[in-house]
């Protein structure tokens, strides 16, 4: 028994150290927010505008802001108003995936079923090619959310 309790405790603490050195800190979520919204609106080589590393690079300052706010705000029950607070308006608000989207749903699950009375917003990183989707339930939670990314 004493070697069962050992055995748990020892992985309680892996599984908590691993989840406290992912989860960010305030100050680390609104550094993302601020560096977000301040690029939000520029555009780039996906808009028919001139490449601007900021905006279009993988792991540019646009993209590595939404991989940290997505990290944070995707979690399942998340305010819909803190989406909202940190990340603005979404560039996109669908009431049903469209059949790209439902493809990457339905690619774990065949069977995924969307739920009824929910709305997708979609913030985009490089136009409609990659972007954070979050499901919000009529409750205004997050149910999921994830990237979808066109890989080209």
């Amino acid at each position: 028994m004493k070697r069962y309790l050992s055995l748990f405790i020892i992985l309680f603490t892996e599984i908590y150290s691993v989840y406290t050195t992912c989860k960010m800190s305030s100050k680390q979520v609104e550094a993302a927010s601020s560096t977000y919204l301040r690029l939000k609106s520029q555009r780039g080589h996906w808009h028919g505008q001139e490449h601007n590393p900021a905006i279009d690079n993988f792991e540019g300052e646009r993209h590595l802001a939404m991989i940290d706010l997505q990290k944070t705000l995707g979690q399942s029950g998340t305010s819909a108003d803190e989406i909202q607070r940190l990340m603005g308006p979404p560039t996109k608000t669908l009431n049903e995936p469209d059949q790209v989207l439902l493809h990457e749903l339905k690619r774990n699950n065949e069977n995924y079923r969307y739920p009824q009375d929910t709305k997708i917003w979609i913030y985009e990183w490089r136009g409609n090619h990659d972007y954070v989707y979050f499901l919000i339930s009529k409750d205004n939670k997050v149910i999921q959310s994830d990237w979808y990314q066109a890989l080209e």
